[in-house]
């Protein structure tokens, strides 16, 4: 028992500790079938969108747009559906043309990036505004209702849980078992070794930035269809919330480390805090407080286990073959 690792099982330890606390202060209403459904219905679409900005996150680059390119992909979708009259027919095609915005967004972001070496950071700050003053053109800065029945079927019951598994397994496949996933850690871990060994990492960035707008607009559309509504501001917040998720699962912003089921186990570890402090009725002002210590909490493990990793890379270094002596 003394050579457990326990900061290697910080998360579960976290998940489960979360569980057996709110089980014990409020189990009618947290250990029910209704309330597990509303946990992962909540965070489905902090899912679906961290599963491609993952990617982004693991070539060491960052997305501020998110919150508005979400915003502007669910006014697009509502916009064309409501335009070609409500159908079925209209809502694919609006969903359509909202996804071909967000994987446009992303490929003009790697592009820029990767072409005129301007920091992701600058690049994404930028277009959110871009974004959002799109969004309010294209919906006269009022809302958008979603209200047809092929589209609100999107967001109710278990369909937004559906789809966030469904993409975190395409993402979790990609990354673990595609040359793609091996080349995208290999850019993250040290871009001009990668570049080096004939990878195109230029090619590899814009690609991960794609995905990642792909995603966020459907994250958008979950959205919207969730609401039934869409407007300029319905993104707003999100951006923190992926970025939060993402940290507290333990992916580096600096690039090359991370995987997909801690990327999922920080918006369910979301999730269940905001269902917890709703539950127990924790006051609005308090639960930020509250919300900052666990976040607090989870990344301390998380830089535990890092800090593990490091010793254990270290120790093998040095029982390496000793250096032959000059003679």
């Amino acid at each position: 028992m003394k050579n457990i690792n326990w900061s290697t099982y910080s998360k579960p330890i976290i998940l489960v500790a979360f569980i057996v606390i709110l089980s014990v202060l409020k189990p009618a209403e947290f250990l029910s079938v209704g309330n597990a459904v509303s946990v992962l219905t909540s965070v489905a679409a902090i899912g679906i969108m961290v599963s491609g900005t993952i990617f982004v996150f693991l070539i060491g680059g960052i997305d501020l747009s998110i919150a508005t390119l979400l915003s502007l992909s669910a006014v697009v979708a509502a916009t064309v559906t409501t335009r070609m009259g409500g159908s079925t027919g209209a809502v694919l095609v609006g969903l359509l043309a909202a996804l071909v915005v967000g994987a446009v967004a992303g490929l003009v972001h790697g592009y820029i990036t990767t072409t005129f070496a301007i920091p992701a950071f600058l690049v994404t700050f930028a277009t959110q505004s871009v974004f959002l003053g799109l969004a309010q053109v294209l919906s006269n800065n009022n809302k958008i209702a979603c209200t047809w029945p092929a589209f609100a079927v999107l967001g109710k019951n278990v369909v937004p849980i559906i789809f966030m598994v469904i993409f975190a397994l395409a993402s979790w496949y990609v990354l673990r078992k595609t040359v793609f996933g091996r080349y995208v850690y290999a850019v993250g871990g040290n871009p001009t070794a990668a570049e080096i060994s004939g990878i195109n990492v230029k090619l590899v960035s814009i690609i991960c930035y794609a995905i990642s707008g792909f995603t966020t607009a459907m994250g958008g559309i979950i959205l919207a269809s969730q609401s039934q509504q869409a407007d300029s501001a319905l993104g707003s917040g999100f951006t923190n919330d992926v970025i939060t998720a993402a940290v507290i699962g333990g992916i580096s912003l600096l690039g090359g480390e991370g995987t997909l089921p801690g990327a999922i186990f920080g918006a369910v570890l979301m999730g269940l805090l905001n269902n917890g402090l709703s539950l127990m009725n924790v006051d609005s002002t308090q639960s930020g407080l509250v919300k900052g210590l666990v976040i607090v909490v989870a990344v301390a493990f998380d830089a535990m286990h890092h800090a593990d990793q490091s010793r254990k890379k270290a120790k093998k270094v040095k029982k390496g073959p000793a250096a032959p002596e000059l003679s």
